[in-house]
């Protein structure tokens, strides 16, 4: 297994979901919350996945960010997340996808979600 180049994949589609909430948030009014939080919420899921994958060869099939920045300080990896961004955005996962919760998501909450989908794919990069 070349970790390098699964991880190098994982990171690419971590770009992807991060690009595709910065174009919904740049060119749709009113704002799709939802998709841009869970477009955010998916970018570093995987960009915190390849880091595990670059270090470990594998990653769990877990979507809980806290998790996933806590196994990735083992490889001296920080986000520097406080505990409630990463609760917040792993939320996002689940509370996007659903008519019942997305309406609850704000634009505050689609700002949060694409500061720190820039900050941590910057930090792996």
């Amino acid at each position: 297994m070349d970790n390098f180049n699964d991880a190098r994949k994982w990171l690419e589609f971590a770009e992807r979901d991060y690009n595709v909430a910065i174009h919904l948030n740049e060119a749709f009014r009113p704002l799709p919350v939802e998709n841009i939080c869970y477009s955010c919420q998916q970018s570093i899921e995987k960009s915190l996945k390849s880091i595990l994958i670059f270090y470990a060869g594998d990653a769990p099939k877990a979507h809980d960010i806290e998790l996933l920045q806590e196994m990735c300080k083992e490889y001296d990896v920080n986000t520097s997340m406080a505990q409630s961004i990463t609760r917040a955005i792993t939320r996002f996962a689940t509370r996007s996808r659903y008519p019942d919760s997305a309406y609850d998501l704000t634009e505050e909450d689609s700002k949060i979600a694409l500061k720190y989908a820039e900050q941590v794919l910057d930090q792996i990069r």
